[in-house]
This record gives structure tokens, C-alpha cells and sequence, in this order.
């Protein structure tokens, strides 16, 4: 496997990181991905320490020391897997379109925003309108979530380990044992992931966003 890993150096400002993704790294020089403008007169070797260990095929990104300033982690991945080692800032995981992308700290607002496909993986906490507008996907959360959970969500599965407030345009379907669930568990086992330790197949079960199409499920772990 080719590791890229960026190694956020102290910024107090908030840094886009949309041109970091995978498939815009992938077979580029610790010098071609320090060039990448982050902004109009900021390149990525500014606010990243990069190392890259091209020893493979497969992709992983591996974001480290990052915070709530580094914004857009991961949006619109096609391929590979990106690790956030700390905290990330808002749109986490945006119009995702393949991959996996784990997050082992906290994440920001929007995070999962109009994800079309893959798998985003909290540890820690996910902000305000996480998965709004999602169009299908996987993303699970471990910690807490904020307000207007799943606002606009169209499709996919929303996993999570704590209840949320209730939600005005999701409906409770109640409690269910839900055997495919073992499937979702199996690939979270290979990923280096708190994810891994997770085996029930008990959850209740919320359908909406019933403003749209209401055929997105909110499962939360009994």
C-alpha cells in the first residue's frame, strides 16, 4: 500500500484541504503535492509536513495533528482511504463518491454532506447537519451528534452509537434485529477502526428525512 501522510504543522486560520484527496495525490512527489494550492497564496508544504511511502498499489492518506481549521477532508474521494488521526472541520467525508474515509476524532458540521457512495467512520463527535442531503453511503458515528441530524437525507444508512434528539421529520420504526448488519460489522473488521469492536445487530430503527424521499434509515446500536 502507498501512504501519503500530511502532518498538519500549527495554522490558526481554517485551510480547505478539497485538493488533498486521493485521486488528486495519487502518483504525485513529496514536491508536486507541496505545490498544491490550498488557497490563493497558500500551498499545501505551508500547512503540511509531507512524507510519502510508495511501496504499493492501493492508496491511503493519513492526515495527522489536524483540527477543527483543517476543512473538507476528503471531499469527493473516488478511490483509496483517507485515516484522520485527530480532529477534522467541517464538510468531513463531502459529496464522497467511493472509499472509506475514518475520522478518530471529532468532526465538524456537515460532515457526509451529499455523499453519494463509501463509508465515513466517526469515532468521536460529528457537528450540526451531519449526513444532509446524503444520496447513499455508509456513515457511523460513535459520539454525539449535533442538531438537524440527517437533514435532507435521501438515501444510505446513518450508524450510530448514541441516541440522537429526537428528529420532527424521521419516523421511529422501533426496535429490530437486523441480520445484515453482520455484513457491515465484517468489513469494518479489516480497518484499523473502533468500528471493528462493534457486533450487535439489535437497533432501533428511524426512516426519513420524510421532508424528501424518506428512504434513508437512521440504525441506532441497542
Amino acid at each position: 500500500m502507498s501512504i501519503i501522510t500530511l502532518t498538519a504543522k500549527a495554522i490558526t486560520r481554517v485551510v480547505d484541504c478539497r485538493a488533498l484527496s486521493p485521486q488528486a495525490l495519487q502518483a504525485k512527489s513529496v514536491a508536486e503535492i507541496g505545490a498544491i494550492k490550498l488557497a490563493k497564496n497558500l500551498s499545501a508544504a505551508e500547512v503540511f509536513d509531507i512524507s510519502v511511502d510508495d511501496t504499493g498499489d492501493a492508496l491511503q492518506v493519513v492526515f495527522k495533528n489536524t483540527s477543527a481549521n483543517h476543512a473538507y477532508i476528503g471531499f469527493g474521494m473516488t478511490l483509496g482511504q483517507v485515516i484522520v488521526e485527530h480532529d477534522a472541520g467541517d464538510f468531513l467525508g463531502a459529496q464522497m463518491q467511493q472509499g472509506v474515509l475514518i475520522c478518530k476524532g471529532n468532526a465538524g458540521a456537515r460532515a457526509g454532506d451529499r455523499m453519494r457512495r463509501g463509508m465515513l467512520l466517526i469515532e468521536g463527535d460529528a457537528g450540526d447537519y451531519c449526513a444532509s442531503d446524503m444520496m447513499a453511503g455508509t456513515l457511523g458515528v460513535l459520539g454525539a451528534t449535533g442538531a438537524y441530524l440527517g437533514y435532507g437525507m435521501k438515501r444510505g444508512t446513518l450508524l450510530l452509537a448514541k441516541a440522537p434528539a429526537a428528529q420532527a421529520t424521521w419516523i421511529d420504526c422501533g426496535l429490530h434485529q437486523l441480520p445484515f448488519l453482520n455484513i457491515l460489522y465484517k468489513s469494518f473488521k479489516l480497518l484499523d477502526s473502533r468500528f471493528a469492536g462493534i457486533s450487535s445487530l439489535r437497533v432501533q430503527r428511524w426512516m426519513g428525512d420524510m421532508g424528501g424521499l424518506g428512504k434513508a434509515e437512521i440504525l441506532v446500536i441497542q
